[in-house]
């Protein structure tokens, strides 16, 4: 579609070039005037050609456990309130969306995206699970109760959405909940790329 703008403007550019052959412009104020409209044109196509550029957004990031254990392992939760989880350990981040330090995806252009996580838990009588978040706005979650007998679990997750440009995307630990991670291997993941602009 972008490309079809494109053409349209260089037609009327010809056509604005060939009307000037045609009327032989005489006066030095009549050549002025068809400067500036050529002037704007280019800045137009300038324009439209850069809103056709396809950003390149990905990124996959694990989460890293705060305490570590001598096995490796580290529980993250439960907490008081919702707390953000910060996958701060990058594995891949074309386009730098996806800030290490606050665990947040801010989506750089109108599009669709998709997302998709993995969390990870080593538990005993405890809620596990995590949220995903689009702004402020629970958008899904995995979620389950560990009892005695079942004390190691994965679940994934993911969903295809529509941001405008600087919405945010994160992953959050609910009240009372909590999951596991290790340092050696990346099991907690967090992971995003744009399919296409909008």
């Amino acid at each position: 579609m972008m490309v079809m703008k494109i053409t349209v403007i260089k037609m009327k550019l010809l056509v604005l070039v060939l009307a000037a052959q045609l009327l032989k412009v005489n006066s030095i104020e009549e050549e002025d005037i068809l400067e500036k409209v050529f002037e704007e044109l280019n800045k137009r196509i300038q324009a439209v050609k850069i809103s056709c550029q396809v950003r390149k957004v990905v990124f996959s990031a694990a989460l890293q456990p705060p305490v570590v254990t001598s096995s490796g392992f580290g529980i993250i939760g439960p907490y008081s309130n919702i707390s953000m989880l910060i996958h701060s350990h990058i594995i891949t981040n074309i386009g730098n969306a996806y800030n290490p330090n606050t665990g947040v995806f801010i989506a750089p252009v109108k599009g669709v995206y998709f997302f998709t996580f993995t969390t990870y838990s080593w538990a005993k009588n405890a809620d596990i699970g995590v949220v995903l978040y689009r702004n402020q706005e629970e958008v899904l979650r995995v979620w389950e109760h560990q009892g005695e007998g079942d004390n190691e679990d994965y679940a994934t997750n993911s969903a295809a959405l529509v941001l405008q440009p600087l919405d945010t995307v994160s992953l959050r630990l609910p009240k009372g909940f909590q999951v596991a991670t290790s340092i050696d291997d990346n099991r907690h993941t967090f992971s995003g790329f744009l399919l296409y602009q909008l």
